[in-house]
């Protein structure tokens, strides 16, 4: 296993360099597809050229993005997460992941397995009788036991709580770092930035780039705020028909999808027709982080800061739904910095 590991790792990034080459690292983003046709083409052409991608999209979009995988795998090690696989009812967890370990050559990796995506304590139970965050711990497991060098996933972190999702992402960025490809789909588009690769997002049937500026080039020239002061501050974002009038303290984050900016208070976004740049520009006086050129943040909600690969970092808030915010890596030294973080 170790050996088939330090494999995967040397071919990484031996991949990883002949992407870049002698050129910069912005020039080889700036040289990246930008925009698809189709959800087979994107998911070809970005696994072909060896990067992981996370896709916002439709059942149908989700659907021909797991075909395409399969067409792609040919001989590789690939494993599917499936949100309707339930696994075996007759099954207890024990049983059914040492039925996959033997599958995969090693039988003694279930324990570890059980261990790693903490279900120790229900490894005598019944499938059936898992709550969904279990089963999909239960499936994420299994799949660990394929060591697959391609993994598609549906919706991944859907069913997971705070705790249980920080183990998945964990596991995601390892394996990431160690060379499987991951594919996955359905996610929104705050959770698809959380994992290492590329995001798209489906709009008419095409699919576009996320935006991402991990050396926060746009902020060149742009003074920081400095100092105490002190302003009334109400931000416009609509519910329906009615027009609120929000205090920046009741906002958790400010989050950019689709061409429309939102605010997120108490677990509800409202629409809001002010741009990325004037709501940073009016919230950072209080106590507001631009963390992604998506997002931006309410420092004082953050609770912890998390990171699962050498560039892939996320920010998990004390709100409603203890939500995880992706931090773009150009940015986490100026926010460490700006807020005397150690």
């Amino acid at each position: 296993m170790q050996a088939r590991e330090d494999s995967r790792t040397g071919n990484a990034a031996a991949r990883d360099a002949s992407a870049v080459g002698p050129a910069s690292a912005t020039s080889a983003a700036a040289a990246l597809p930008v925009e698809y046709a189709s959800a087979a083409d994107l998911v070809r052409g970005e696994v072909g050229a060896g990067r992981s991608v996370h896709l916002e999209c439709s059942r149908d979009a989700m659907r021909a993005a797991r075909e395409a995988v399969q067409e792609l795998a040919g001989p590789r090690r690939a494993a599917f997460y499936l949100e309707d696989d339930g696994g075996f009812d007759r099954d207890t967890v024990r049983s059914y992941l040492r039925f996959f370990a033997r599958l995969a050559g090693d039988a003694s990796a279930a324990s570890d397995a059980i261990a790693h995506f903490g279900l120790r304590e229900r490894a005598g139970v019944l499938v059936p009788k898992l709550t969904p965050e279990e089963r999909a711990l239960l499936g994420f497991a299994r799949v660990s036991l394929l060591d697959p060098e391609l993994c598609f996933c549906e919706r991944p972190l859907l069913e997971l709580g705070p705790d249980a999702r920080q183990t998945v992402l964990a596991w995601i960025g390892a394996q990431s770092e160690a060379g499987t490809l991951f594919v996955t789909c359905g996610q929104p588009l705050r959770e698809a930035l959380l994992m290492p690769g590329r995001a798209f997002w489906e709009e008419d049937g095409r699919f576009l780039a996320a935006e991402v500026d991990d050396d926060a080039a746009d902020d060149e020239g742009e003074p920081a705020f400095e100092g105490d002061e002190v302003r009334v501050c109400k931000i416009a974002a609509k519910a329906g028909d009615v027009t609120l009038l929000l205090d920046p303290r009741e906002i958790d984050f400010i989050e950019s999808a689709n061409r429309v900016n939102y605010a997120s208070v108490r677990g509800e976004l409202y629409p809001t027709a002010l741009t990325m740049d004037e709501l940073e520009s009016e919230l950072e006086r209080f106590g507001f982080f631009r963390c992604h050129r998506s997002y931006i943040v309410n420092v004082q909600k953050v609770a912890k800061v998390e990171r699962y690969t050498r560039n892939t970092y996320n920010l998990v808030l004390s709100d409603a739904h203890h939500s995880s915010l992706p931090l773009s890596k150009g940015r986490a030294e100026e926010m460490r910095e700006r807020f005397r973080w150690r």
